[in-house]
């Protein structure tokens, strides 16, 4: 019997010692863009890296961010370029919206997802709990 309740007093230390699991169980997904205003253009130096992060095709986002500022720009290398300006503040906005409708689950909350495309129509489809659910096309 010592040896079990030995076993019980490291097994709650170690319990212990782990991090604090989220209330909501769901995963967070941290982006921060590296944003520059030169004259009349915004650049968003790091691009690919949150496409990548959120892996989702950066052409996609690039014609999400623009269709919802309005302003016309452009993928060179690693960077999207858009001509005007818009604060960082509001891109980070418009990411969090981007998130929100083409990258979590509505149904569980989980950043594993992928789009697919059936016929004409575009879907989430979750990787975690098996949802599909539609989304608009950009």
């Amino acid at each position: 019997m010592s040896t079990e309740n030995e076993y019980l007093k490291l097994l709650k230390r170690a319990y212990e010692s782990l991090p604090k699991a989220s209330k909501s169980g769901e995963r967070e997904l941290f982006i921060k863009p590296n944003i520059m205003t030169l004259t009349k253009n915004t650049i968003i130096t790091n691009f690919s890296s949150i496409a990548s992060i959120l892996n989702r095709d950066a052409e996609h986002i690039a014609r999400f961010l623009f269709k919802e500022t309005g302003k016309p720009g452009a993928i060179e290398d690693e960077r999207l370029i858009i001509h005007g300006k818009i604060g960082s503040e509001e891109i980070r906005k418009l990411l969090e919206l981007y998130i929100k409708e083409f990258v979590k689950c509505p149904i569980c909350g989980s950043p594993d997802t992928k789009i697919i495309r059936e016929k004409r129509f575009r879907f989430i489809l979750c990787e975690a709990c098996g949802a599909k659910s539609p989304v608009r096309k950009i």
